[in-house]
């Protein structure tokens, strides 16, 4: 687990330039997205994390949830960012 400095230092970027990703049809939804079309790296936070990041930037269980996708320009790699919880139950 890492704060959003460590996330930003693990995903090569000094800021994180966001925008609402928004639908064919022109629908806003709940996610933020920074596209690095050189790379075809796409970085992406949902609404609801974001906020408790700006509400507490040293938060320090975010992490990354990597995928490869196939996008209409062929495939992409999405990295989100994500708040992980302690687990309720061990075994």
């Amino acid at each position: 687990m890492a704060n959003l400095s460590e996330i930003k230092r693990t995903l090569g970027y000094d800021m994180l330039n966001l925008n609402t990703v928004v639908t064919e049809s022109g629908e806003q939804t709940p996610w933020f997205k920074q596209w690095d079309n050189d790379s075809r790296i796409a970085v992406l936070v949902h609404k609801d994390t974001f906020a408790r990041i700006k509400a507490n930037p040293e938060l320090s269980s975010l992490g990354l949830n990597v995928q490869t996708k196939q996008g209409a320009q062929g495939e992409y790699t999405a990295k989100t960012i994500c708040i992980y919880t302690e687990a309720e139950q061990t075994l």
